[in-house]
């Protein structure tokens, strides 16, 4: 989505009473660097208000969103953020980073990102915030060839807790990459074993599309491992046409199936010192 040769964009959301942190948090960011957006600041008079918010925001290559009390009592709030943000900021590959600055009750919509806490200590956790604003754009899978890819998804799935990793397991003609274990706790706290099929997708020049999740659901089907959950992991970039066909096929074959693209991989990764040392910053 970016240009290299452009300084990054952060479009800064926030609600009219955190003002004064939005600002703080403003300066930091733009001292090192970012492009900066704040919301109606950047607005002129006589433009629509509606749009170029939008387009500031389609524009961008970040979205923070800073959490507090004050922000999910707004009207603004029930305004800006419905399924549609979410799905706009997928779509167009936007990374959107939450940012804690009030204890508060979190949306479950935003619970699926990591979410950076400036509660405790403000001026270090936009260290760490900055930190890993930088670190994302230098996850680049240009020097890698496809047995490379592979041994990341390995030690990747390692440091996010898989156990008992089992490489190339072969059923009669065929194989898939990984076969692993994930211990997870429901509700109540107890503790459960899954089972997890992974088939990593390298691509040097071709794209990801929707023949590829076809010979990969094949090949659970003729596995046939019920119990098992589908995970597939690619260094490319899923469109919405993929997605829509994603969840066409959990709801019409009950199929539990995670797709970890390109975007989302590099946030993995860049999370993962070790990782990003090893492969991207020799």
């Amino acid at each position: 989505m970016t240009d290299d040769n452009r300084r990054r964009r952060i479009f800064l959301s926030y609600t009219f009473a955190d003002k004064e942190k939005a600002m703080l948090l403003a300066d930091r960011l733009q001292s090192t660097g970012f492009d900066i957006v704040t919301d109606y600041k950047d607005i002129s008079y006589g433009d629509n208000i509606f749009d170029k918010v939008k387009y500031l925001f389609q524009s961008s290559d970040f979205v923070l969103v800073l959490l507090s009390k004050s922000l999910f009592e707004s009207t603004y709030f029930k305004f800006e953020y419905t399924q549609d943000f979410f799905q706009q900021t997928r779509h167009r590959k936007i990374s959107v980073i939450p940012v804690l600055i009030e204890k508060c009750n979190i949306p479950s919509d935003f619970l699926e990102y990591e979410i950076f806490n400036l509660t405790i200590d403000f001026d270090k956790g936009i260290d760490k915030l900055l930190q890993r604003i930088k670190t994302i754009p230098e996850v680049s899978f240009e020097n890698l060839n496809h047995r490379d890819f592979e041994e990341m998804i390995y030690d990747l799935l390692k440091a996010y807790g898989f156990k008992n990793i089992k490489r190339e397991e072969r059923f009669n003609d065929r194989r898939i990459d990984f076969m692993a274990e994930y211990f997870s706790r429901n509700p109540f706290g107890q503790r459960k074993k899954e089972l997890w099929m992974i088939e990593s997708k390298f691509y040097s020049e071709s794209r990801f599309d929707i023949k590829t999740i076809k010979q990969v659901i094949d090949l659970y089907k003729y596995i046939i491992k019920e119990d098992a959950k589908l995970l597939l992991i690619t260094n490319s970039q899923i469109n919405s046409v993929i997605e829509d066909y994603l969840n066409e096929i959990r709801r019409e074959n009950f199929l539990d199936i995670e797709v970890v693209d390109g975007l989302l991989l590099k946030k993995l990764i860049a999370s993962k010192k070790r990782i990003l040392n090893k492969y991207f910053l020799k």
